[in-house]
């Protein structure tokens, strides 16, 4: 074509125009602007566009301080030559342009650390999108990991906000919509398909899209999604990742099944609900305290029972998880990621982060004396319950 409109926008005061040929996949940021797209046919005609096309919009162009932005091709001999030139009724001003993304440099800074080509076709499945899925869905999308599958029911509340990776923009949206565009932002070229199913209910469903997956990660709340996912996972060999905060994040701990392990996670967490190994769960949502508590209890009540946990203590556990991802996606590949294969083989890990409730007996961080302190990662074996329900 000769002309086309493009879809812009302008981040004012900043001398910055994102420029669409199409619209994109991702609501973009920005206040929208006016931008052509003009392709020539002779050298001439593209050198001169300039002040051929200020001539035009002179007599065209409102005269109310507007911008406009040209884009100017022209197919060259040897390559694709561009300008772009910026109007207003007063002055032309001539830009430089950046065509992104470019897909080799994407993840540059990833290569001998991780195989970026393996992990385009590394398939991840994300039961659960809230601070502790959201987060780790961005991490791996900076990886560089592919396709992803994610799964959960719930919405953007205020409340989420504070821990969540999405902001106020995505208030009322389901997370799964929310994530994919975070994931698309970091790789616009990944595949993402999202659910908004309860696995329990849709428990086929479940495991239709975990017999796809490479890897399972699970952080939902609730030991009733786990119990489901930690079904599906042994009948189908799959390695599951789970991960979760302790009492208003003073702590929290990391569970890996495997296909060839003998513990499972129903191995470690008690009929009833309670764990063996470490404490209570956070209980970071009223969702959470459905089932949980009588019915006739106040709305004022139950508020008083959602703990409040920082962002900054649930992101070690994270990056924990997000580690663990990584080894087990590059497990076969010829990266530095293999090498810590032999070093992290446990299949539960546990980490505190104040020394107060359940870690007052842990030393002193900066008197450990050897001893099991804060800030610092455990690692230890379950062992198979040989009166497990789920495996055995």
């Amino acid at each position: 074509m000769e002309q086309t409109t493009a879809v812009a926008y302008e981040w004012r005061g900043e001398g910055v125009y994102h420029v669409y040929t199409k619209p994109p996949k991702v609501a973009p940021a920005g206040y929208p602007a006016v931008a052509y797209i003009r392709v020539f046919e002779d050298k001439k005609a593209f050198e001169e566009s300039r002040e051929a096309f200020y001539n035009y919009l002179f007599d065209h162009f409102p005269k109310d301080g507007a911008h406009l932005l040209l884009i100017c091709l022209y197919q060259g001999t040897e390559k694709l030559e561009h300008k772009a030139h910026l109007f207003d009724i007063d002055t032309v001003v001539d830009c430089d342009i950046h065509f992104i993304p470019k897909k080799s440099e994407l993840y540059s800074r990833s290569k001998g650390l991780l195989e970026t080509e393996y992990m385009e076709q590394c398939k991840v499945l994300i039961i659960g999108l809230g601070s502790f899925g959201s987060t780790i869905a961005v991490e791996l999308a900076k990886s560089g990991v592919g396709e992803f599958i994610l799964i959960d029911m719930d919405f953007m509340e205020l409340h989420n906000i504070s821990r969540h990776q999405c902001g106020i923009n995505d208030l009322g949206r389901y997370k799964t919509k929310a994530v994919r565009d975070l994931i698309l932002q970091k790789n616009p070229f990944a595949k993402i398909d999202t659910h908004e199913v309860s696995v329990v209910k849709k428990y086929q469903l479940l495991h239709t899209l975990m017999a796809k997956s490479d890897l399972v990660i699970c952080a939902t709340d609730n030991n009733t999604s786990r119990f489901a996912i930690n079904q599906a996972a042994i009948k189908l060999q799959k390695t599951v990742i789970f991960g979760r905060a302790i009492t208003r994040a003073e702590g929290g701990d990391v569970f890996i099944l495997k296909p060839d392990a003998r513990t499972c996670y129903s191995c470690l967490i008690n009929d009833d609900g309670t764990n063996k190994y470490s404490q209570e769960e956070e209980i970071s949502t009223n969702k959470q305290l459905e089932g949980l508590l009588p019915a006739y209890v106040s709305p004022e009540d139950k508020d008083v029972l959602v703990q409040v946990g920082l962002s900054s203590d649930i992101m070690p556990i994270c990056n924990m998880i997000v580690k663990l991802c990584l080894i087990e996606l590059n497990r076969f590949t010829p990266t530095a990621m293999p090498y810590l294969v032999k070093e992290f083989t446990y299949n539960y890990y546990f980490w505190a982060n104040r020394r107060s409730m359940y870690y007052t007996n842990y030393r002193p961080f900066n008197d450990a004396q050897g001893l099991p302190t804060i800030l610092k990662w455990y690692g230890t074996d379950i062992p198979a319950n040989e009166n497990c329900t789920c495996c055995n």
